[in-house]
């Protein structure tokens, strides 16, 4: 697999685009949720608001690297990405904690779907491994920055999500319905992403290629799991021996 090097304003302006549209969904999304969230009985418990807390810092920590980057303060960008790093460490743990809590309140509600901690794992899985990328290809501009708008999309497809779940009560009944009502979002983030290297580049970066593939097969995946009765079981075992709800 070819790579391809850029100049460093080759995509000026471009990763600024990507990050806003993740920003929309993430802000839309979650607005759509806000007050049912807020007025749940019982409360959320604290775990829950701090992943949200952690989440929209890690979300605002990046938007200023791709604003330092984009504006030339390239030291301040290289000694704010380690606090990216100490911030993106917290998330996976946090982000496993917080799913199997959740998950853990939902026990004997109707709509208990313990399944759907596939779509959570997933989510964490790629948003750590792409920021590994991120860190390994820092050196490597057009590769770093795409990497760690990917993993920001992986936390961010929960925005479309909910819109889709909240605001037209989307109850998919099969694979393909799994995957269009929470990764709609991802998929319009990322060919977008695709559209402006075909047109901007003539062809993919090796970053964005990987990444794209890295979401879609786990989304697959667990699209296809959703609907077995095994997985169901195991997600149900994992979280009653889990237990805690906050």
């Amino acid at each position: 697999m070819s790579t391809i090097t850029l100049p460093a304003q080759a995509d000026r302006r471009a990763t600024l685009v990507w990050m806003l549209g993740i920003w929309a969904f993430a802000l839309f999304g979650f607005g759509a949720d806000l007050a049912r969230f807020l007025h749940e009985q019982p409360a959320p418990p604290p775990v829950l608001m701090l992943h949200g807390a952690f989440s929209v810092v890690w979300l605002g920590l990046v938007s200023t690297q791709v604003v330092l980057a984009e504006t030339g303060s390239i030291r301040l960008h290289r000694q704010l990405g380690w606090w990216v790093v100490g911030v993106s460490a917290a998330m996976v743990p946090l982000g496993v904690v917080a799913a199997l809590v959740d998950m853990a309140r939902q026990v004997g509600h109707p709509d208990y779907a313990p399944q759907f901690l596939g779509e959570e794992f997933q989510d964490i899985f790629a948003f750590a491994v792409c920021t590994v990328a991120g860190v390994v290809t820092r050196k490597t501009r057009a590769d770093h920055s795409r990497w760690m708008v990917i993993a920001a999309i992986a936390l961010a497809d929960v925005g479309p999500g909910r819109i889709a779940s909240n605001l037209i009560s989307a109850a998919p009944g099969t694979p393909l319905a799994v995957w269009a009502t929470y990764y709609w979002g991802t998929a319009l983030l990322l060919l977008g992403m695709v559209a402006w290297d075909l047109t901007r580049h003539r062809r993919i970066t090796r970053s964005l290629l990987l990444g794209a593939a890295l979401l879609w097969t786990g989304e697959a995946i667990m699209s296809v799991l959703f609907f077995s009765p095994a997985w169901k079981a195991a997600m149900d075992g994992l979280v009653r021996a889990w237990g805690w709800a906050g």
